[in-house]
């Protein structure tokens, strides 16, 4: 054993080498100081067809749709180009987890594995309006013309947005820091992430949650108080991409209408058609606080936050024993734990 301790005690300046001077702490967001403003736009275009929902058995009074303005009988499919908007501001508590690592010497900072619920626990929800074109067609029961051929928005209620997330894309993302008088850190930062945004109107899916790409700039404090770190930070960003979107077509999907031409009635229409793509156009104004705690260091088997040679002594005195000192995961203490805590030692 004590020939083993020596070529430990020999090897290990070797190893002390490639030490950093980085500090890594696991952090939370804290729901009750943090916040979300998001200013959101979506769009999806889709087109398909439009027809009365009458029916001889189950509603015979129901609105029958002819095309044209003259002649034509019966319940008569109608052709339309469409687009749901889904506009407005959702306020929101965020959820997430982020690692931030500092280097007092360099004044480095690292953010790794952030991973923001944007919306939090309870789904948005944005004015809808469907922007419509469509021929010229007209309705019975009620009797009603409606002309084609211009865009005409219809206001459709309110659509819900269930998910917006915001995933980093890459392992970390490196900033600067400024130290401040009272010991603190100031710091910028531009994560990549992928957003996840989850859309529906009249209960159809209109974003899918397909992943876009984009950035979270940054800018915050950090503050380091031994083996726990606060951080504050704000974030201000805007981002616009269109996506393709692979959700089902939507079919028979109950659409009342106000009538044109007499207004004042209701046309009771079922709608079909294909959502192909969606543009999604959003402005976060978000402010965070978060607070953590210091990862643990691998090789560090008394949790002093440093590898050295009192945990090689830990490692060699436990000599084939299972437990403390096993970094491996072997199932015993062996000559691949004392590598570790080698290349590891500080």
């Amino acid at each position: 054993m004590r020939q083993l301790l020596s070529a430990a005690i020999l090897l290990a300046p070797v190893a002390a080498s490639a030490s950093a001077n980085e500090i890594l702490f696991d952090c939370a967001l804290l729901p009750a100081t943090s916040s979300v403003v998001q200013t959101t736009d979506l769009s999806a275009p889709f087109s398909g067809t439009f027809i009365g929902d009458y029916d001889a058995t189950n509603n015979p009074t129901g609105t029958r749709t002819i095309p044209g303005l003259f002649g034509g009988s019966g319940n008569n499919p109608i052709n339309y180009t469409a687009s749901f908007v889904l506009a407005g501001d959702i306020s929101s508590t965020p959820l997430g987890a982020f690692t931030i690592g500092v280097d007092p010497e360099t004044l480095q900072v690292r953010i790794g594995g952030l991973d923001f619920d944007l919306l939090g626990p309870t789904p948005g929800s944005l004015g809808a309006t469907l922007n419509m074109n469509y021929q010229t067609f007209r309705t019975q029961q009620p009797n009603s013309l409606f002309p084609g051929g211009v865009n005409i928005p219809i206001p459709v209620g309110n659509g819900s947005v269930t998910e917006l997330r915001a995933t980093q894309s890459s392992e970390f993302a490196t900033g600067a820091m400024v130290p401040q008088k009272n010991g603190s850190f100031d710091f910028a930062v531009t994560v990549p992430v992928d957003f996840v945004i989850v859309a529906t109107l009249l209960g159809q899916t209109v974003s899918d949650g397909a992943p876009q790409p984009g950035v979270l700039p940054i800018t915050g404090n950090v503050v380091v108080n031994g083996n726990s770190v606060t951080v504050t930070a704000t974030i201000a960003n805007k981002t616009s991409t269109t996506q393709p979107i692979s959700a089902p077509p939507f079919t028979d999907v109950a659409f009342p209408v106000p009538t044109v031409i007499p207004a004042g009635s209701t046309a009771n229409l079922l709608l079909s058609g294909t959502v192909t793509s969606v543009t999604a156009s959003t402005n976060l104004t978000v402010g965070l606080s978060a607070a953590g705690k210091r990862q643990p260091i691998t090789g560090d088997l008394n949790s002093d936050y440093s590898v050295n040679l009192q945990d090689l002594e830990i490692c060699l005195s436990r000599w084939g024993l299972p437990g403390l000192g096993d970094l491996d995961g072997s199932g015993f203490v062996g000559s691949r734990d004392v590598t570790i805590i080698l290349h590891n030692w500080q």
